[in-house]
């Protein structure tokens, strides 16, 4: 199996760099453009197959395909843009506005292909996203939420149920530790790994709640918590290790820089549960037993809460670059994958949920999307969740930012900090990046 897959990751770095559909015939006329992503092996055979389809309908079109996983894809993307030489279809992620396009000329206004695009089929909220000032700097591929999901054999070995507030999950550790051993937590949710933001998003959703204020006050470009709260925060981690729900820094450091998906307490089960994004299940799921059984879980809430706490954002954006010769063919790409058919059909599920409400529809048709799909269940609970009145900053996922929080979590972890101390230096460190970085 590993020799399988080792072949088909060399067959399609191979592809990357040849056009896709070089094999048909052009027209004096035609266009090449060129399109660029990031993701797994499963995702690339899905949007290659796309593209493939597309260039079927039309065959005037040369596309070729620049893809690669996720580590090093921001920076080469930093220098082609720099040199003016990026793609002319860009898959971005959400946070990176502010860097790429602070006042809305970083990229192509969509709003100006939006007869192509079919802009009036996606939800006005899902636009709004990607609005800098009056141009549309990205068409939302998905929306995506933050859920829990757990490996339902583990908890059903714990013996309670899934929690449905904080005190209950607080609950649920010491559980764990009694009837399965020091090594097995309700939760994996972890730092200095892709998943530097599970331990933030958890905690800011918890002071949404009590609060009924997002963690950044982009206008002050600041935290938007006082010190106090902030002490509050950096507590409300500490209680989540020391009532054993989750591992520390140090468990987490033991696995190097590896992914917590492919480390083998996540896959054994001992992790028992994610607070992730579910745009990210299948990279979740994909790597567990054929027996292991996934289930999302409730939202958790506290009594009398402010705002639901929720955190929802578009998953990622296709762009085009201000650069682009042939924006009308790079929106008619766009426009494709995301809405036609066959393009659809042929992405399926890998970018996550569609944005598209018609794309919906057609894979619950095909029966892609079916009542036992991980992903579907927990987009929907989100969406059955009151709608939050407190959006999350893009700022949030501000590099320096995030850096600074897992840095000072493993202060606390290692023992080189109390949690007061801790936490007023990363406010202090905190207020001069976002004084920088929000202009």
């Amino acid at each position: 199996m590993a020799k399988t897959r080792n072949k088909l990751s060399h067959l399609l770095l191979l592809c990357a760099a040849l056009p896709v559909g070089a094999a048909f015939s052009h027209s004096a006329g035609a266009a090449e453009i060129r399109i660029s992503w990031w993701g797994g092996n499963q995702r690339h055979e899905a949007t290659l197959a796309a593209i493939n389809a597309f260039q079927k309908a039309n065959p005037t079109i040369t596309v070729k395909a620049e893809y690669a996983g996720w580590d090093g894809y921001l920076s080469r993307l930093s220098t082609q843009m720099a040199g003016g030489q990026e793609p002319d279809v860009i898959r971005i992620d959400w946070n990176w506005l502010p860097q790429f396009s602070r006042n809305g000329d970083g990229f192509y206004d969509l709003n100006k292909q939006k007869d192509i695009l079919g802009l009036g089929d996606f939800p006005p909220n899902a636009l709004k996203t990607a609005d800098v000032k009056g141009k549309l700097q990205g068409l939302p591929i998905s929306m995506t939420s933050r859920s829990m999901i757990y490996n339902k054999t583990t908890w059903d070995k714990a013996g309670i149920a899934y929690p449905q507030t904080w005190d209950e999950l607080f609950a649920a550790g010491p559980v764990f530790k009694q009837k399965l051993g020091d090594n097995y937590y309700p939760l994996g949710v972890a730092q200095g790994s892709s998943d530097v933001l599970d331990i933030l998003t958890l905690g800011r959703s918890y002071m949404a709640q009590k609060y009924g204020i997002d963690m950044i006050d982009e206008k002050k470009q600041s935290i938007a918590y006082s010190r106090d709260q902030v002490r509050e925060l950096f507590g409300f981690y500490k209680k989540l290790v020391d009532s054993h729900v989750i591992p520390d820094q140090r468990y987490f450091s033991s696995f190097g820089r590896t992914n917590v998906y492919e480390i083998r307490p996540w896959i054994n089960g001992e992790l028992a549960g994610m607070y992730l994004w579910d745009s990210a299940i299948y990279t979740y799921s994909s790597n567990m037993p054929k027996d292991a059984v996934l289930e999302t879980g409730p939202f958790l809430t506290m009594p009398n809460a402010k705002d639901s706490g929720l955190i929802s954002k578009p998953s990622s954006l296709f762009a085009i670059s201000k650069n682009s010769k042939h924006p009308k063919e790079a929106a008619m790409l766009m426009s494709f994958m995301l809405s036609n058919p066959e393009g659809v059909k042929a992405l399926g599920l890998q970018n996550g949920m569609p944005a598209n409400p018609k794309a919906q529809k057609l894979l619950e048709d095909i029966g892609v999307i079916n009542p036992g799909n991980l992903l579907a269940n927990a987009y929907r609970a989100a969406a059955e969740q009151p709608a939050t009145k407190v959006p999350v900053s893009p700022f949030m996922e501000n590099q320096e930012l995030v850096q600074l929080w897992t840095s000072s979590l493993q202060k606390l972890d290692y023992g080189n900090g109390e949690v007061n101390k801790v936490a007023d230096d990363f406010l202090n460190s905190a207020n001069r990046i976002l004084k920088r970085a929000i202009r």
